[in-house]
Formats: structure tokens, C-alpha cells, sequence
């Protein structure tokens, strides 16, 4: 089962099907008999958190925020009764398995949003792309796993003096860069749209698929 926002990766970013894959395993991504994406967190020991479920539009790649814009896993198990109502949660950073697995020298890229983790797997592999999930999500117990690690912070262009500010009072990594790629090179426009690192990796694929 195919969701739509891996139909737009295959057929409006040319991705092929081996990368699809490689991706699909590497976060575990699943999907919805409606199309939609879900995003599992896995903690570093491999446990699952819950789900996150989401929309895109298949021919954009942009988030549909009508309806049930954002559901949950363990949202929907209470609504059919299958989790108590007190039943809470921790949540973790998305991709978090991922630091356990793989080589303790590979660089982390820390983003906003699941969907640029996906993105920036795709175009730059050779570091390991993990997200926050949301803006407010950039807290101090999210980054423990990141310990003695290698960080590389890519914040959207309107986060960027608050995620570099928080990034030096509780970022415990042995070393920490905050990108001002988008807080450069942006402009008005782009600010007033709140573009974020994903819009240029997408365009990266796009480049390179017309390239090929």
C-alpha cells in the first residue's frame, strides 16, 4: 500500500523504487488505506512511541491541513477502545532507532518536520536525518540521544534565532552547528511563506532527476 506522499516522491521527484524502499525500511514508514503517511517513532532502544498520521497532496507534496490533518496512533487505538483514556505517552525525536544502529561518527541533521527527515535521506544519505516534530518540539529531553554525537541543526527560516539560542543553553552533543543556509540566502517572499529546508531538498530531487 502505497500513501501519497511516496506516490509524489515517485512520480513528480522521479525517485526510483529502490530508493523508496531503502527509505521505507531505513524509517519504517507506514500508511493508511486513505493514502496517509505514518511516521512511527521508535526511541534509541528501538521501542515504539506511537504513530503520527498525516496527508499530503500527491501532486504538490504539500500537507493537506483540512480535516484530520495530524491523527495519532494511540489516539485512534482510544477511540476504538483499545487504550485506556489515561493512557499517555513520552515522544521521541523521528528516526531516534536510527542512532542506535548506525555508525557512532556519521553526522546527525536535526529538522523540523518527519517529511524533510525523508527528504534529506534522500538527497544527502550519508548523514543520519532525524526530526523534532514541530517547532516547539525542540526541547531539552528530546536531545539526549543526540549525546556525543555530531549535530547538525537545519531550522526553518522562522525558527532560526530561537532554535540557535535554545541550541547553546541545552544542546548536550560533543558538538553542535546551526545552519544558516535559509536565514541567508531566503527571500522576503520566501520568509512570508515560512519556507523550510524541505522545499529545497525537492527541488534538489527534482534537478537531479532532469539531470539523469
Amino acid at each position: 500500500m502505497e500513501n501519497d506522499f511516496f506516490r509524489f516522491l515517485r512520480e513528480k521527484c522521479h525517485v526510483c523504487t529502490a530508493e523508496l524502499e531503502r527509505l521505507l525500511c531505513r524509517y519504517l514508514i507506514g500508511s493508511t488505506r486513505d493514502g496517509g503517511i505514518i511516521y512511527w517513532q521508535l526511541d534509541f532502544n528501538g521501542n515504539v512511541r506511537t504513530g503520527k498520521v498525516m496527508y499530503y497532496d500527491a501532486n504538490s507534496g504539500h500537507r493537506i491541513k483540512t480535516g484530520m490533518a495530524v491523527d495519532w496512533i494511540h489516539s485512534r487505538l482510544k477511540r476504538k477502545g483499545l487504550l485506556p483514556e489515561n493512557f499517555a505517552i513520552t515522544q521521541c525525536l523521528f528516526g531516534e532507532h536510527l542512532l542506535h544502529s548506525d555508525d557512532i561518527g556519521k553526522a546527525v541533521a536535526l529538522v523540523e518536520s518527519e517529511k524533510t527527515a525523508l527528504l534529506g535521506s534522500l538527497v544527502f544519505p550519508d548523514y543520519i536525518w532525524v526530526a523534532v516534530g514541530g517547532k516547539a518540539n525542540f526541547k531539552p529531553e528530546r536531545m539526549v540521544a543526540l549525546c556525543n554525537r555530531t549535530v547538525i541543526i537545519f531550522p526553518d527560516v522562522d525558527a532560526y534565532d530561537e532554535w540557535k539560542e535554545k541550541s547553546r543553553r541545552f544542546f548536550l552533543p560533543k558538538r553542535v552547528i546551526v545552519c544558516d543556509l535559509l536565514e541567508r540566502q531566503s527571500s522576503a517572499t520566501e520568509r512570508g511563506a515560512k519556507i523550510d529546508i524541505g522545499d529545497w531538498l525537492i527541488a534538489s530531487l527534482i534537478e537531479r532527476a532532469n539531470f539523469s
